[in-house]
């Protein structure tokens, strides 16, 4: 007994491998710890920054669930964008409405009806419209005029100006008068122009202008008209002619303007559309400073109005 006890304690003493072999045979050999030097490195899982946040579920034990960090947060409900409202187009600048053609009575019959045409207007209206009937040749509807180079004056304001002073003349005289317009505020081109006294039924179309030119020393009254071979009218050159040559008789001799003739002119189509004798006076220059200032004055004005009526009596009478 004694000896066993020994044995029992020497064998604590030598190790624990060595007494168990030798007390329990049926224990297997543990085999000595062996040392790893090449363990393979994990692949490195993204890092999850997320706390845990418990999900209250009602009458279950809260479940913890990520708290939920900027790249998790949930989306949204996508906000509906309405459908774009139509935008209306920016209204373009539409070009000058043409003023109607006026209506014409014709008070007393068997009377003679002159049309007369102020030049131009305050706003010129730079569209195209054809020469003459069926022509290919576009030409400006209206322009703006020339402008007093002393007065300053517009040639529209004075062709106004002076065609009021002879429709009261003629008025006075027994004659029907029918005008073109009576104010500045107008866009008439110079078809519709001849169209109201086409549809006046006028017996002669007077178009008053003022003449303008880069040199200051040219001056005179000028009356223009359709020649024979004007493609359009024509027929209307024999007695337009004999209208121009009447007219600037009477108005050079009224007024000792120099006269510079009456002149063929077939690109004009507040000529070229007329059904009637048409004539185009050019009352002087306005780049004229001289006859600038005298266009302006009243008595000068009363002087070459006298002139357009005793040419057209002096017409009217052959």
């Amino acid at each position: 007994m004694k000896r066993k006890i020994g044995l029992l304690i020497l064998c604590c003493l030598l190790g624990m491998t060595g007494c168990n072999q030798t007390i329990e045979g049926n224990i297997p050999t543990v085999t000595p710890f062996t040392e790893v030097t090449d363990v393979p490195t994990p692949t490195e899982e993204p890092e999850i920054s997320a706390t845990l946040t418990p999900t209250e579920v009602p009458g279950e034990t809260a479940i913890l669930t990520p708290a939920a960090t900027p790249e998790t947060m949930a989306t949204p409900e996508p906000t509906i964008t309405p459908m774009p409202t139509s935008t209306p187009k920016p209204t373009a600048i539409p070009e000058p409405t043409a003023t109607p053609v006026p209506t014409v009575t014709v008070a007393v019959a068997n009377r003679k009806i002159i049309a007369i045409d102020p030049g131009h207007q305050a706003k010129g209206n730079y569209g195209k419209e054809p020469v003459g009937p069926g022509a290919t040749e576009q030409k400006t509807k209206v322009s703006s005029g020339t402008q007093g180079v002393f007065t300053k004056v517009p040639e529209h304001v004075f062709t106004l100006e002076f065609s009021l002073r002879l429709r009261d003349e003629l008025a006075a005289m027994g004659y029907e008068v029918v005008m073109t317009r009576e104010t500045a505020e107008v866009d008439i081109s110079n078809i519709e122009r001849a169209e109201v006294a086409n549809h006046a039924e006028a017996d002669i179309y007077i178009r008053i202008h003022a003449d303008g030119i880069d040199n200051e020393a040219v001056n005179g009254i000028s009356v223009l008209y359709p020649s024979e071979n004007n493609p359009y009218v024509a027929e209307l050159s024999a007695d337009s002619k004999r209208l121009a040559q009447a007219v600037l008789d009477e108005m050079c001799e009224a007024t000792g303007a120099k006269k510079r003739g009456i002149i063929k002119r077939d690109d004009l189509s507040g000529t070229n559309w007329a059904k009637m004798p048409v004539i185009l006076i050019e009352a002087g220059f306005m780049t004229n400073a001289e006859e600038d200032r005298k266009l302006q004055d009243p008595e000068y004005q009363t002087k070459l109005v006298q002139g357009i009526v005793e040419g057209i009596e002096e017409y009217f009478k052959e």
